[in-house]
């Protein structure tokens, strides 16, 4: 006979709790459960894991009647399981009542005090496989000693068990780790950053969180600082070099958890972010791609929207958006428009319940919005019109009269790179004979200045104890410009002898800035780097809330679509994304020109 559910009371904090019984390894995993009232602190641990395939699937005993499970969380639970005593956690598939719908979104609203209240979260990475154990103790070595080089040829540099990151074997076992599951999944992001206190179990072998962070930090801090030789991919030996950009990308992952655990701590986290960082984390639900962060805000962003399973994963993107504009009263979410692939989405709508590929100087992007301040602080005025059309006051100050034939991504192939800077100093106005005589807009930079300086946002990366931050950029210097195209235009074998740690800085800010995204230049004059569909007659705008200008599309309405909506305007606009501006990041376009130039006006999306 089959187990069945009892209700849980909805109108109280509670949760059940699976008491598992002690036994051998391969006796019969026997459990039951006990209500329990978050409120009243209770003692437990909970499960972070995977689900698996769940058509293969194990029999347990809860209550002394069968239950299925997924073959990954039995064996789990048979790892977790004590000899001698019980052992009380908390276990999503088991503990709530999975084909009840108002239970789950009861129990989602929950999460963030489920594990957050737990004495200890233990991630289940799965069983161990020849080569785990020595993956995970690379994690313990280089989390328990920062001087330890990633390059065998400096000293002192790391090894286990005699073997150094020569080997292609040491690599394979590091990057199998970080291709586990439990590293692809939505949910677990959550967990990972909500507990107190956390290890990672793989077969036998713990390993606590605060090691894996270090690591991490460890091995980005040496691949930037002294071993970038070792990493970088236009090294000679290219195989080598890719198999350790690779270990470097698994890693990566860990770097963002760590990143939002310290800003959780120090502040308001805005969980945008983690909606985009995680994009591509695999749910079962399209709508768990959000519901699976929500509880990761913190302050203005804490508990944005309710988990509400009744929506279509539109509505929810839509939700989101009309409740980060009425917390924030900025325009955020509009720099989240990397990829516009969902025709039941209207334009100014980002796709977060999508499929696209979202990399991560996508996510670094992201991070310099606050820099800027394009609309002076005006606070977004945002209007839900109707269902996909909405309108925002704004200042409509140029047009796009050329734009480059390649993206940003010319920059990184070397055999494209040479004719795009020239096809991008055409663009730019820039003349040989005069590089530094002709100026920008209403600047007093050249336009050589101001095109180095799109090139890399309008931001630089510094280091400080350690750390990477983003700042401002200031710097009229023109030499590292030089220094860059000199490498970039380079011989194979020159660009291995010029590589140095200032040009691995300069590479990571310019493929934030540019990567993916087009050079355009204006009817005014001015030039910037924007959405990859940017075209010809495309509008440069300001929009109240907005930290950046952004570019849309005019669509003029039909008399029918008209009809339907006397409240538009007889023009409409698709928002493309924001976009880098030399010389208008700063409220310019509300100071500049004579009083009709500084207009606001009413402009519809759809």
């Amino acid at each position: 006979m089959a187990y069945t559910y009892t209700e849980l009371d909805r109108s109280q904090n509670l949760i059940r709790l699976l008491h598992l019984s002690p036994a051998s390894f391969d006796d019969t995993i026997r459990c039951h459960f006990t209500d329990a009232l978050l409120d009243d602190k209770p003692d437990y641990e909970a499960l972070s894991y995977t689900w698996g395939d769940v058509k293969d699937t194990r029999s347990i005993e809860v209550e002394g009647k069968a239950f299925s499970i997924t073959s990954n969380l039995h064996l789990a639970l048979k790892y977790l399981r004590l000899e001698n005593a019980e052992r009380t956690l908390w276990v999503d598939a088991l503990c709530i009542n999975q084909k009840n719908n108002n239970e789950r979104m009861h129990q989602v609203s929950r999460m963030r005090s489920i594990y957050g209240q737990a004495s200890l979260v233990v991630v289940w990475l799965g069983e161990g496989w020849e080569g785990s154990d020595t993956a995970m103790g690379f994690l313990r070595k280089l989390g328990e000693d920062d001087s330890l080089h990633l390059d065998p040829s400096q000293e002192p540099s790391i090894s286990v068990d005699g073997l150094d990151l020569d080997s292609s074997k040491l690599r394979s076992h590091i990057i199998r780790l970080f291709d586990l599951p439990w590293w692809k999944r939505t949910w677990t992001v959550q967990e990972f950053i909500l507990a107190e206190n956390l290890v990672f179990q793989c077969s036998r072998y713990l390993i606590s969180r605060e090691i894996v962070l270090t690591a991490s930090n460890n091995f980005y801090r040496h691949g930037l600082l002294c071993c970038y030789q070792f990493n970088d991919m236009r090294i000679p030996d290219e195989t080598l070099a890719s198999s350790v950009l690779e270990l470097m990308e698994s890693l990566s992952k860990a770097i963002y958890l760590g990143a939002i655990l310290k800003a959780r701590k120090h502040g308001s986290y805005n969980v945008l972010l983690a909606f985009s960082v995680f994009s591509t984390q695999e749910v079962t639900d399209s709508r768990d791609k959000l519901y699976g962060m929500l509880g990761l805000g913190t302050g203005e962003y804490a508990d944005l929207v309710d988990a509400d399973y009744t929506l279509s994963p539109e509505e929810v993107c839509e939700a989101v958006v009309i409740k980060s504009i009425e917390r924030t009263g900025k325009l955020e979410f509009l720099s989240h428009l990397v990829e516009y692939q969902n025709p039941k989405l209207p334009s100014y709508i980002p796709n977060w319940t999508g499929s696209f590929a979202w990399k991560p100087f996508n996510s670094n992007r992201l991070e310099r919005i606050d820099l800027f301040n394009a609309s002076l602080n005006t606070a977004a005025n945002w209007k839900a019109i109707t269902r996909g059309i909405a309108s925002s006051p704004g200042i409509v100050f140029d047009v796009v009269t050329s734009t480059s034939s390649q993206t940003g991504q010319s920059l990184f192939d070397f055999d494209l790179v040479a004719e795009f800077l020239k096809e991008l100093h055409r663009l730019a106005g820039i003349e040989q004979s005069s590089e530094e005589e002709a100026m920008y807009g209403h600047t007093t930079d050249s336009r050589l200045l101001a095109l180095w300086h799109a090139l890399r946002g309008g931001v630089e990366v510094y280091t400080k104890k350690s750390n990477l931050y983003h700042r401002r950029l200031k710097d009229a210097d023109l030499s590292k410009y030089t220094k860059w195209t000199d490498y970039v235009t380079a011989s194979r074998q020159q660009r291995a002898e010029l590589w140095d740690s200032e040009l691995h800085k300069l590479r990571r800010e310019i493929k934030i800035a540019t990567y993916g995204r087009r050079f355009f230049n204006t009817r005014k004059g001015y030039f910037g780097f924007g959405a990859q569909k940017c075209e010809v007659g495309d509008i440069a705008v300001v929009l109240a809330g907005g930290s950046l200008p952004y570019i849309i599309r005019p669509v003029p309405s039909t008399d029918e679509f008209w009809a339907a909506n006397k409240l538009c305007a007889r023009t409409s606009y698709r928002m493309l994304g924001d976009s880098y501006v030399h010389g208008i990041m700063d409220g310019e376009a509300l100071e500049l020109g004579d009083e009709s130039a500084r207009k606001w006006q009413e402009i519809v999306f759809i």
